[in-house]
């Protein structure tokens, strides 16, 4: 259970399929074989699995023949990614890794400039748009940041840890799912859109070689998308500890012994992180009760009692918040449209 994947909210999805210009008539075909109901994506409180996700975003990829799916201003071609790839996967360390795709990345995407500088305490990659005509979409910075910052991670085996990420536009609606995309604090309406670094993460070695890079084409988007950290914020340390041992040590005083701090250390650095121990937990229950109703056929009573809850009504509450939707509703919405091979 400790490697469940976290979810995304609909409001995310949402909002992709809106920046990659999918219509709304044409959205459920896809859904379909990505094996998302549609019912979900009316509800910004719903939820949609890592699977889910990057098989709709491969279908897209496909479709579109553009690898950004309609996220810039002209098509990144199938084999892009490859080449980027290609051009980093001999590099010795993350310096040369984040020189090497900003050079790259003014080679092939025109919509902006992106520099890397490294200092003595900190390091940045920065994304400068042009001061005039049209702006880049904002799910297209997004995500050509997780691409450099998934890429740089997978290179070395780990998730490598932020300073910080900034982006030059207002907080959009689904921005609390950046928590599980980039790890490190996340800033709005910001001079330009960069993520900084320690310096001294410059030297990490890389890990991969060209073996590893074919297996992670074959993987598109999963490994850039969705990154496996060592070095882990404080709420995804609460995540893991719960995961490993389940709601019955999923009390503050129980985890903060386990990770070998204080309630209020760690209170304060959940603080840092924006968020609260109950947040948190609700947040791993939500995303276990998910993968129990729609991988498993355990009865809803068996379900909420695992995760902790004294009876079946009151996990039934609890699930209509986090997801707008009952839990036997959920369930069989995710049965009617199972994922299809592709």
């Amino acid at each position: 259970m400790s490697q469940l994947a976290p979810t995304l909210s609909s409001g995310f999805v949402n909002a992709f399929l809106d920046a990659a210009e999918v219509a709304p008539e044409k959205r459920d075909p896809l859904l379909s074989q990505a094996g998302v109901p549609s019912s979900l994506l009316q509800d910004d409180a719903a939820r949609v699995t890592e699977d889910q996700f990057a098989t709709l975003y491969r279908l897209l990829t496909v479709k579109l023949d553009d690898e950004l799916p309609n996220l810039l201003s002209h098509p990144l071609r199938s084999g892009a990614m490859k080449l980027a790839g290609l051009s980093v996967i001999d590099a010795p360390t993350i310096e040369v890794v984040l020189n090497r795709f900003s050079r790259f990345q003014r080679l092939i995407i025109h919509d902006f400039e992106m520099h890397f500088v490294r200092g003595a305490e900190l390091s940045v990659l920065a994304i400068k748009e042009p001061e005039s005509g049209r702006r880049c979409k904002t799910m297209g910075i997004v995500m050509i940041l997780k691409v450099v910052h998934g890429l740089t991670s997978w290179l070395v085996g780990r998730e490598v840890p932020l300073v910080r990420l900034d982006f030059a536009f207002a907080r959009p609606a689904y921005a609390d799912e950046f928590q599980n995309l980039f790890p490190g604090p996340v800033f709005f309406d910001q001079p330009c859109s960069r993520l900084v670094l320690e310096s001294r993460q410059m030297n990490l070695r890389v890990q991969r070689n060209a073996g590893d890079l074919r297996q992670f084409m074959s993987r598109l988007p999963r490994d850039w998308m969705f990154v496996r950290m060592k070095e882990r914020l404080a709420s995804h340390q609460i995540r893991e500890h719960l995961l490993r041992h389940g709601m019955e040590k999923a009390h503050v005083e129980q985890v903060a012994k386990a990770l070998n701090v204080s309630v209020r250390t760690l209170s304060r650095r959940l603080e840092d992180e924006n968020t609260v121990f109950q947040t948190v937990k609700d947040e791993v229950r939500r995303d276990i009760a998910i993968d129990r109703l729609t991988n498993s056929a355990a009865p809803i009573s068996t379900i909420a009692a695992e995760l902790g809850f004294g009876d079946a009504s009151s996990f039934h509450r609890a699930f209509r918040t986090w997801t707008g939707m009952t839990p036997s509703a959920y369930r069989q919405a995710a049965d009617e449209q199972r994922p299809a091979s592709i």
